[in-house]
């Protein structure tokens, strides 16, 4: 198996990136397809956005062009990749009228992971949130994950570097036809069940599975010092006896196949699955579980934003986006962060084991960025644990 986590490693400072699949909903993709017009043939007058196919459904990409305060269109440059567009986001930086390169967009979407080594390298710039009209909607979390030091650190006396538009959680996703008397899957711990032995996919990333190795144990997963939480390394050794695979690309085709059990993936990649194979069971452990989000930023050579551009901004934060994202991409939007089960739009509540209760969100996290010494003690402890 390829290592993805050297793979990703490049252009990021040492910072560890975090590779995800977006699935595409329905026919979404063959309407976002029209609206990437190609950015050469774009009008001079459009918002231009950066993103993974169908990480905004193409039907609210046409809602947005049809508001009345709306002057002109929007251009998409479609990506196959989180990892595609921050190598777009670098060579805008180091070659802004490069041979070959799309203009520059006005906003690009970025997972909050790479938002560190962005800042860092240069990449991006601060977002002016005054005039968003809707960024006072936001819970706590939001701003908190996006207010960041010219290092890229969280702090309370940063700029908003970011603005978050959809989010997902790591869940547990599992056959129980192949486990002994159907016995459910509720915790991280239960990853070690005997009867799981060979039989479990992991994501190919370091911080994902220490980090959810440590919420077992009932430790942060952004603690400096991994191997000071008591029970780890043996947790970490008996963990990769379980492990038949570590892969952030076709854990799910795994599973559905038969060539595992188990597997541990992204909610919004998950859901589209079990609307189709009334099999599986999905769970999300109460000791809390790993967080994601999808951001929106604007690239270092990219001139301020157009009133356009803000408005796009605040649509994306309004209460009928979040509806229309669950409806068409079967996404999250920040506006349903804390929300109880019964108050998600309809295609988010089922089945109800997917949903990330206001509980359990109070104990889950987002993987922050760590210094130096603290990502080489992960680094150290990954490779212990995979060799």
């Amino acid at each position: 198996m390829v290592d993805q986590y050297s793979l990703l490693m490049r252009g990021a400072g040492g910072q560890m990136l975090m590779n995800r699949r977006t699935f595409l909903a329905g026919t979404g993709g063959l309407a976002l397809a029209a609206l990437a017009t190609g950015c050469q043939r774009a009008a001079s007058g459009d918002l231009r956005l950066a993103m993974v196919a169908n990480s905004v459904p193409a039907q609210l990409l046409r809602a947005f062009q049809q508001r009345p305060d709306q002057g002109s269109g929007v251009a998409v440059t479609p990506q196959e990749s989180l990892l595609e567009l921050y190598d777009l986001l670098q060579r805008w930086h180091s070659q802004p009228e490069g041979a070959g390169l799309p203009p520059v967009a006005d906003w690009v979407s970025l997972s909050d992971y790479w938002l560190a080594p962005a800042i860092r390298q240069g990449l991006v710039q601060p977002v002016n949130v005054a005039e968003l009209s809707q960024w006072s909607n936001l819970a706590a979390v939001w701003p908190d994950l996006v207010r960041r030091t010219a290092e890229g650190m969280p702090s309370a006396e940063g700029s908003i570097w970011a603005v978050p538009y959809r989010w997902s959680h790591l869940v547990l996703l599992y056959d129980p036809t192949r486990l002994t008397d159907r016995a459910e899957l509720t915790a991280w711990a239960d990853l070690l069940r005997p009867e799981l032995a060979r039989r479990v996919i992991l994501p190919d990333h370091p911080r994902l599975v220490l980090g959810l190795a440590q919420k077992a144990l009932g430790a942060s997963a952004n603690g400096e010092d991994p191997a000071a939480v008591a029970g780890l390394d043996t947790f970490l050794a008996d963990l990769h006896q379980q492990v038949r695979a570590y892969d952030s690309s076709r854990y799910l085709e795994a599973l559905i196949v038969g060539d595992a059990t188990a597997v541990v993936g992204w909610s919004d990649d998950v859901l589209p699955l079990l609307k189709q194979y009334r099999n599986l069971t999905v769970a999300v452990p109460a000791e809390g579980t790993l967080l994601s989000a999808q951001l929106w930023v604007q690239p270092e050579p990219a001139p301020p934003p157009s009133s356009q551009g803000q408005n796009w901004l605040d649509f994306c934060l309004e209460a009928d986006f979040a509806v229309q994202l669950a409806i068409f991409g079967q996404g999250m939007s920040p506006r349903l962060w804390g929300v109880g089960p019964g108050q998600l739009p309809e295609p988010l509540q089922q089945p109800s084991e997917i949903v990330l209760s206001p509980e359990t969100a109070d104990q889950s996290e987002f993987l922050l960025p760590l210094n130096a010494e603290a990502e080489d003690r992960y680094g150290s402890l990954w490779e212990t644990m995979r060799s």
